[in-house]
């Protein structure tokens, strides 16, 4: 089994932040720094606490929400060279929980650290980096199996048979609707690397060899959202994490993801986070 890398991300959101109900077609394991929100997965309902990690499996449905004023969390994406039908192979053989209780920072938090400052500074030429950020993603996983019991009682009122039922049914339903289109694939894959081009579904469609009206039903299915949902949530993903790794000028980093107005760009970005992106970036570093 092999663990692989997808991206890495440190993010800052205030009052009022959501995030509509979308399909997850990966893993993701989120380290709650400060704040608290509900997370609801898979149609389950969970408030999340600083100093918990939240591993969220591929294939589920998620949702969140702010509780508070300030909520800052590191979040790291990878898929799994093993992949079931149903159901899922962290939690189901290694029995990794959904919420997992950090009693010692100093055990997990550096692990997280180091694979986001790692992947914020890789490039493809630099292979020493790529084996120190797949070695923290084993270490983090490795931890979170050495701390399966650590677990915290989840804000619902189902017993725990119901809830894994409950999962299970709609993991398996799961399956069978969204099974992965490898063209969509090769459509998000596309949109990764190239976020700060101008694109249009029919260059898109062409790409891979299908019409626009089933590129449109096939993306949404796939990723919970439209092409253009997607590519924003992407743009505004990276601007966030380099207003808080670097002092790039604002009208720099909106330019790097696509957007010649720095004036729309902080429309966007406020729509987004709730606040404009000065603000964000001296809110993180208070």
């Amino acid at each position: 089994m092999r663990f692989n890398f997808l991206y890495a991300g440190r993010y800052v959101f205030r009052t009022g932040w959501t995030y509509p109900e979308s399909y997850i077609p990966y893993n993701m394991v989120r380290y709650i720094v400060k704040g608290d929100a509900v997370f609801i997965i898979d149609g389950r309902k969970i408030v999340v606490h600083e100093k918990q990690i939240v591993y969220i499996p591929e294939g589920c449905r998620l949702a969140c929400s702010t509780l508070g004023d300030y909520f800052e969390f590191y979040s790291i994406r990878f898929r799994l060279s093993t992949q079931m039908e149903a159901g899922d192979f962290l939690s189901d053989y290694f029995h990794i929980k959904t919420v997992t209780k950090v009693r010692q920072e100093a055990g997990v938090l550096p692990y997280f650290e180091e694979l986001y400052k790692n992947a914020v500074t890789s490039t493809a030429q630099n292979a020493g980096k790529m084996f120190r950020i797949r070695g923290n993603l084993e270490l983090i996983v490795a931890w979170l199996v050495e701390h399966s019991g650590d677990t915290v009682p989840e804000n619902d009122s189902q017993p725990e048979a119901s809830h894994m039922a409950d999962a299970l049914q709609h993991r398996e339903a799961s399956s069978r609707r969204y099974k992965q289109d490898p063209r969509i694939r090769v459509v998000m894959d596309y949109l990764n690397s190239h976020m700060d081009e101008q694109f249009s579904l029919e260059f898109l469609s062409e790409m891979v060899g299908i019409c626009k009206s089933s590129l449109r039903r096939l993306f949404k299915e796939q990723s919970g959202k439209t092409v253009g949902e997607y590519v924003v949530e992407l743009r505004m993903s990276t601007a966030a994490r380099q207003l808080l790794i670097s002092d790039k000028p604002i009208s720099t980093i909106a330019y790097e993801v696509g957007y010649e107005n720095p004036g729309y760009f902080t429309r966007v970005f406020r729509g987004y986070f709730g606040t404009s992106p000065y603000e964000y970036r001296k809110n993180a570093r208070i």
